[in-house]
């Protein structure tokens, strides 16, 4: 039992002594180096924001687009992508430094087209965090066609083409707006003025605004007829003959013409803006006067109005006086000296200072104081004084 103690304790002291020579060793070593690996690494950008239209700069063909960094530094791509229908796209700007603009073109009027912006960091190549900016515009419709117009008087009504998905608006001359409803193609006018050149255009409207608006139609009204033909002079041998204008502008063309009673052509005018005209040459006589009017010459389309008529006469021919006198009266017989026709007669008799002692009535032949004949006879006169006596002659109303 002695001797298997002692050899226990032999080994212990030898481990003991293993283990110390091993400690000692590890406390003893020197440190090395430092292998290092470096890894370029860029981070993604962000996706931008608020992808907006210029809506004032749109047209029909063109949609200027502009977005947001959203916080990236000037060193970032953007790549611009359009579609028609969401699934088909094509790259219209492709990873343009800072670049948040661009106006794209060869669009159709009144149509809707998708886009999507992405951003690409500064990497080699650059790589983008797979999201998008999207946003859906529609382009302006384009020019409208011209309006057409037609003319009734002074009434006129515009015609014009409506295109789907949008709203017509229908202007003056002035740029003033007229009202009509949503789907109607036609406008009517009334109670315009005469002789009148307007001019009328429209535009197609959409969300995205206001198309170019379309050329100008210009439509003229009619002149109107002259009114209140009247003779305002007269002799015997010449007529003066004026007209109120019925509402028609300075611009208005008149013709006068003059026949006799019976229709033979006397005289006729040109074409002359003035509301008087004074017919010469005549023969004591009735007369049919004639007066029109039509548009001026700025009108490519003039009409005629029709004509409007007096009957009327230049100064009858003074008749002749035969008197045949008593103590106290004086018998007056008168004898025409053009046609009598329409002629009303008058006796007047005065004293030596030409004072009216008496008259007559205007009467004409067979009627009054002339039913047989021309013959008046003033009585209660004075012995052996003188008078006058004067024989008119005019034509009635």
């Amino acid at each position: 039992m002695r001797s298997v103690v002692i050899v226990k304790k032999v080994r212990q002291i030898a481990i003991l002594t293993l283990l110390g020579c091993f400690s000692f060793a590890q406390l003893s070593f020197a440190a090395s180096a430092v292998s290092t690996t470096i890894v370029n690494v860029v981070t993604l950008a962000k996706t931008p924001t608020n992808l907006t239209l210029d809506t004032e700069a749109a047209t029909d063909t063109s949609l200027p687009l502009r977005w947001d960094a959203n916080g990236n530094p000037s060193n970032t791509g953007y790549t611009l992508e359009m579609s028609e229908d969401q699934t088909d796209w094509t790259v219209v700007l492709d990873k343009g430094i800072d670049d948040m603009e661009e106006t794209v073109t060869g669009l159709v009027g009144n149509k809707m087209y998708y886009f999507r912006v992405s951003s690409f960091n500064q990497d080699s190549p650059p790589k983008t965090n797979g999201e998008y900016l999207t946003g859906q515009f529609l382009t302006k419709p384009a020019k409208p066609a011209t309006p057409t117009g037609s003319v009734d008087g002074q009434t006129i009504t515009v015609n014009w083409e409506n295109e789907p998905g949008t709203t017509t608006k229908l202007f003056d001359s002035n740029d003033q707006q007229l009202t009509i409803n949503d789907g109607d193609t036609s406008k009517t006018l009334a109670d315009l003025t005469p002789d009148t050149a307007y001019e009328f255009y429209i535009v197609h409207s959409n969300a995205t605004g206001d198309s170019v608006p379309s050329d100008k139609v210009k439509i003229w009204t009619d002149a109107k007829e002259p009114a209140n033909l009247r003779v305002t002079d007269s002799s015997e041998t010449s007529l003066t003959v004026a007209i109120d204008a019925n509402g028609n502008p300075s611009t208005t063309q008149y013709k006068y013409r003059i026949n006799t009673i019976d229709g033979t052509a006397i005289d006729e005018s040109d074409w002359t803006t003035d509301l008087t005209y004074n017919f010469g040459s005549l023969s004591p006589g009735r007369y049919r006067v004639y007066a029109k009017a039509r548009n001026n010459p700025q009108n490519p389309n003039a009409k005629e109005t029709a004509e409007i008529e007096l009957v009327t006469g230049t100064v009858p021919a003074a008749p002749t006086v035969n008197t045949v006198p008593t103590e106290d009266s004086i018998t007056v017989t008168l004898t025409p000296n053009s046609d009598s026709t329409n002629v009303e007669f008058r006796i007047v008799l005065q004293d030596e200072n030409g004072q009216e002692v008496a008259t007559t009535d205007w009467a004409q032949q067979g009627t009054g104081w002339a039913a047989s004949e021309l013959t008046y006879t003033f009585t209660g006169l004075q012995p052996n004084r003188k008078y006058k006596v004067l024989g008119e002659a005019r034509y009635a109303e």
